[in-house]
């Protein structure tokens, strides 16, 4: 078959741009309903993007051969800031040897060590929530999932430091995403490097600064086998030649992980929560399991298999609200999907967000039913809130478990009601669809923590 682009949108591509850069969502539709499965859009000074929807154009992507399907160059705006040592924007046999390297952590038998950690975070948090006033439910669970990943991923304690780290992570982190520095990164300038007097460029030498401090005193420690956060044992494992990571290295996988994963995992946790207090019915079975799977015991590791509905529930939220709504590949040589073959150097959007509402796949797609992932394991072409195949997100297990643990945690004890009848949107924030204004909610009550002593888990 010869390759071409598949049919899109015919309008003039600065208007294609500029639809598409005001209201993602709604013009992705409105295109996905006039052209199908797979339609071509042009974005001015970036050229063709081929969007797929189906699962199975989605696997036959995923599957590809690393030789044929490229992430990491797609990924390139994010490199000045993540560094070129991030396993985001490395391909082919460097992707795989960072990836093997980095994925011990987070494998599904090491979540238990960090469960009482976020629900003590959780809790810490909760306590500090006011009380009859409206406040934005995403600025809370930023705070918690920040907290977490400096405790679990970097293994701080002190909580000075982690107010420092959290400070600088959260400063820079926002001035990196700017639109200025987000355009200067597509057209492939590092700013901090070519504007170091930029008040940015010195929050990130200063971020930088105090990752590598905390690199070098964890490595002139003594070994301590009770430590079990993902720095320690990133330390402790070595290259397949035996090396140990270097000290960029290191920095650029701490990066990363935090950089990728604490903005996700808050938008997933308030959405989920938005999404619950929209439905009461739902939330109403979320707290009968609560009552019935921990009674009056605090919640530990071993409570988390049972919450059933509250893992669907939370799944469901992720198909309607997807962490990240688009991927991006780049062919390397034609590529043939279910009905086109698409030239090399295609840059090619799996639309997960689209794949998320097709009818064929979830009936009636707009509405939050639990049900769907009740006793059933998800399709892994069809629930795609962490990408999927060999990029999938890394810390999955830990966002997955993180969600269950902290919304066990809140829901049981915080009284919540959302702040206004208006709907919470979904809107642009950086590469992310997050809720409009944070999500206002009020807590009307809280109550205190269980006192009954649990097993040494807890």
């Amino acid at each position: 078959m010869k390759s071409s682009l598949p049919p899109g949108p015919r309008l003039p591509g600065f208007i294609q741009t500029s639809l598409y850069m005001s209201r993602p969502l709604h013009f992705l539709k409105r295109w996905s309903q006039q052209h199908g499965d797979t339609f071509t859009v042009h974005m001015t000074g970036s050229g063709d993007f081929v969007f797929i929807t189906s699962p199975e154009d989605i696997r036959r992507v995923f599957t590809a051969s690393i030789d044929v399907i490229y992430a990491g160059e797609s990924n390139s705006l994010v490199r000045p800031f993540v560094g070129d040592s991030s396993v985001v924007v490395l391909d082919g046999e460097a992707h795989i040897r960072s990836r093997r390297q980095l994925l011990p952590p987070f494998q599904n038998e090491r979540m238990q060590t960090y469960a009482t950690i976020m629900r003590d975070v959780a809790d810490a948090s909760l306590d500090r929530w006011p009380v009859g006033r409206p406040f934005p439910l995403l600025s809370k669970m930023t705070e918690i999932a920040m907290e977490l990943m400096l405790r679990n991923i970097f293994g701080l304690e002190d909580p000075r430091e982690i107010a420092t780290f959290l400070e600088r992570f959260t400063s820079v982190l926002d001035e990196a995403t700017s639109p200025m520095r987000v355009m200067a990164s597509f057209a492939g300038l590092d700013l901090y490097k070519l504007l170091p007097f930029l008040h940015v460029s010195k929050l990130k030498r200063q971020l930088d600064d105090s990752i590598y401090e905390l690199i070098a005193r964890r490595r002139a420690a003594p070994r301590d086998p009770t430590r079990q956060d993902v720095l320690t044992l990133i330390l402790e494992s070595k290259h397949e030649d035996g090396q140990a990571m270097t000290d960029r290295e290191l920095r650029d996988a701490l990066v990363t992980l935090i950089a990728a994963g604490y903005e996700t995992s808050a938008i997933g946790m308030t959405f989920a929560v938005e999404r619950l207090l929209a439905e009461p019915w739902a939330l109403a079975k979320v707290h009968e399991e609560l009552d019935r799977v921990l009674g009056q015991e605090t919640i530990v590791a071993e409570h988390l298999p049972a919450l059933e509905y509250l893992d669907a529930a939370i799944k469901e939220s992720l198909r309607l609200r997807p962490l990240v709504p688009l991927i991006s590949r780049r062919t390397k040589a034609p590529f043939e999907l279910s009905r086109h073959t698409l030239p090399a150097e295609t840059m090619l959007i799996p639309a997960l967000v689209l794949t998320h509402l097709r009818e064929d796949l979830y009936p009636d797609p707009e509405r939050f039913d639990p049900a769907r992932f009740l006793g059933t394991k998800p399709d892994p072409y069809a629930w795609l809130p962490f990408g999927g195949g060999a990029r999938r997100c890394l810390g999955m297990a830990f966002a997955m478990y993180e969600m269950r643990m902290v919304l066990a945690t809140v829901l049981r004890r915080a009284s919540l009601e959302l702040a206004s009848n208006r709907p919470v949107r979904m809107v642009n924030r950086h590469i992310m669809l997050a809720p409009s204004d944070g999500a206002p909610v009020v807590l009307k009550a809280r109550r205190p923590k269980p006192q009954t002593k649990n097993s040494a888990a807890a």
